[in-house]
């Protein structure tokens, strides 16, 4: 099959990236959200994790309650999504020139697999990736124990002796 016969799903791909839209919008998507956070937020989480309740119910209920409580902490993670026309050409520019430091690329493997650690070696000469199987959009949440060992690893090498 040619490239140009390829098709795609463009369903999958709104269903999954809508809110990409909805994030940027200004002010609007806040006062929508405003007051219904656990609604947003929970079907965020529960259709972009591995699975509905891959983040356990502590850490979504902490999380929305930091959004709940500082209107500001709203709007901040909506600044994120509309500020990606001005972070796509300053990470163009900083492209040019390779980190050197070593960098940790983590990913579950149902949200971004390896297209992460892939975009990273092309700004990066050091780059260790961390896949979590089973694991969505969040994996910290989703999966905080193979997080915390992959750290270890990585940071295992510049820790002196006798420091905890």
């Amino acid at each position: 099959m040619s490239a140009a016969t390829v098709s795609f799903d463009w369903n999958i791909f709104w269903v999954l990236l809508w809110h990409f839209n909805f994030n940027r919008a200004l002010d609007i998507n806040e006062r929508l959200v405003e007051g219904r956070e656990e609604l947003y937020f929970g079907h965020q989480f529960a259709t972009k994790a591995g699975s509905p309740d891959a983040v356990p119910a502590y850490a979504r209920q902490f999380y929305i309650e930091q959004l709940k409580r500082d209107r500001d902490a709203l709007r901040a993670s909506f600044d994120y999504y509309r500020a990606i026309d001005q972070s796509i050409p300053q990470n163009r520019e900083r492209s040019r020139t390779k980190l050197t430091l070593p960098v940790l690329a983590f990913a579950g493997v149902l949200a971004c697999g390896d297209s992460l650690e892939k975009e990273l070696r092309l700004v990066a000469t050091h780059v260790q990736s961390v896949i979590m199987a089973g694991s969505g959009h969040y994996p910290a949440g989703e999966k905080p124990e193979v997080l915390l060992e992959a750290l270890k690893r990585f940071f295992a090498p510049f820790a002196t002796s006798g420091e905890a």
